[in-house]
């Protein structure tokens, strides 16, 4: 891209040139808008005075400050503003003039009590994409309760799919009903910023954590509604396909996953057992389900077993077997393709020194993202962001001793 006099343009990211007002908390709202940061949006975190978000009481701590903040509000600019104050309000929607994006996660109608719900901000603003996230919605019989990740596995179903069947209900360990929700909403939100290039129109826009959990379960919605059965907690194995599974060997823990018939053929012959595959109990992925406690996984866990990790996952590399090992997490860190990645970036923060945290997964070529700032200070860019809308230095030190930021 050339700018006006001919010479090159650089792009810092897909998103330059996007300015979100982040007013999100806790896990959801942070996670999409880390997500939007990354690639290039200019993301300016609004956190109460004097306490801000409460992932800043999160642990890991260190001389203080938390590593869970820190991870998810890289890249952003921070500033603190008194929102139940009639001059915080007057300046937020000072800055929402100048934005393309606002952002919440708060209890459905708390923006509205404040005043700057998006009936008043699109009057402000018409082309403004009003984005908010919540346990269940701003509609339907339970819109007016309070939620965390827990709580929408628990409704959402994913809990009860979760887990070995004699034991009971799980909840999966990172929480899936918050990272896919805010995931889910950065992808709505670029989808009516393109939608808005194309007509000049705003929109507002929401996702729920548990309607989130419900379109992930995979295949159990439609088990049920097409076959009327319930699919139950199964452990490490698939309820599809079938081998798909993890087994001991001598110095640790492996999973192979064999999907289709061309691979359970491959397998069979890297097993040195050709003769499984013209078994009639095996002979369909149908059956192999079925009779797979019963004759299949005995003779994995006996296979297995005879072989240290590296010698196993020989053997099914050389026949392009899927398989992996299980890592903990220090071995998924300093693992080499977790460093070819980039999955795991250094970044320097004030607080915390030099820290190593999750990168960018969206591999963008052209527009890469990446993680170049640390997370902000509380109230880090007050003074800046104030004087860009025309506020002078004296009145933004009367709004300090205020508490107004």
């Amino acid at each position: 891209m050339k700018n006006k006099d001919g010479s090159s343009k650089i792009i810092h990211g897909a998103l330059e040139g996007i300015r979100v007002l982040d007013l999100t908390i806790a896990y959801n709202g942070p996670f999409c808008t880390m997500n939007l940061a990354d690639h290039g949006a200019e993301v300016i975190k609004i956190e109460r005075p004097g306490t801000g978000d409460q992932t800043r009481e999160w642990p890991p701590f260190k001389d203080g400050a938390s590593g869970y903040y820190a991870f998810l509000n890289r890249n952003k600019k921070g500033m603190t503003l008194n929102l139940r104050t009639e001059e915080g309000k007057f300046i937020f929607k000072e800055l929402v003039k100048t934005a393309d994006v606002v952002v919440n996660n708060f209890k459905p109608g708390t923006m509205e009590k404040l005043g700057i719900g998006y009936d008043v901000l699109c009057t402000i603003h018409p082309e403004i994409i009003y984005a908010s996230s919540s346990g269940f919605g701003s509609y339907g019989p339970l819109s007016n309760r309070p939620a965390y990740d827990n709580i929408a596995q628990a409704l959402g179903g994913m809990m009860s799919i979760t887990g070995f069947p004699d034991g009971p209900p799980v909840k999966i360990g990172p929480a899936v009903g918050d990272n896919f929700t805010g995931t889910y909403m950065a992808l709505a939100i670029v989808m009516a910023l393109y939608r808005r290039e194309k007509t000049g129109i705003g929109q507002q826009l929401e996702v729920a954590m548990v309607d989130t959990v419900i379109s992930i379960l995979e295949g159990a919605v439609i088990q049920y509604t097409l076959k009327g059965e319930m699919n139950g907690r199964v452990g490490n194995i698939d309820p599809y396909t079938s081998p798909f599974d993890m087994y001991e060997c001598k110095d640790g823990y492996i999973v192979i996953a064999a999907a289709s018939q061309n691979l359970w053929e491959d397998l069979c012959r890297a097993m040195g057992k050709p003769e499984l595959i013209d078994e009639p109990d095996l002979l369909t992925t149908k059956l192999r389900v079925e009779n797979y406690f019963t004759k299949l996984k005995p003779i994995f866990v006996e296979w297995a077993a005879g072989y240290t990790l590296v010698e196993l996952q020989g053997i099914l590399k050389e026949a392009g077997i899927p398989h992996a090992p299980v890592l903990n997490i220090e071995q998924m860190v300093n693992h080499p393709n977790t460093s070819a990645r980039e999955m795991v970036v250094d970044i320097e923060d004030p607080v915390l020194g030099t820290i190593r945290v999750p990168g960018v997964p969206i591999k963008m070529f052209g527009t890469p993202g990446s993680v170049n700032a640390p997370a902000p200070l509380l109230g880090q860019h007050n003074s800046a962001i104030l004087e860009s809308l025309g506020i002078e230095k004296e009145k933004i030190q009367e709004f300090k001793e205020r508490g107004i930021i």
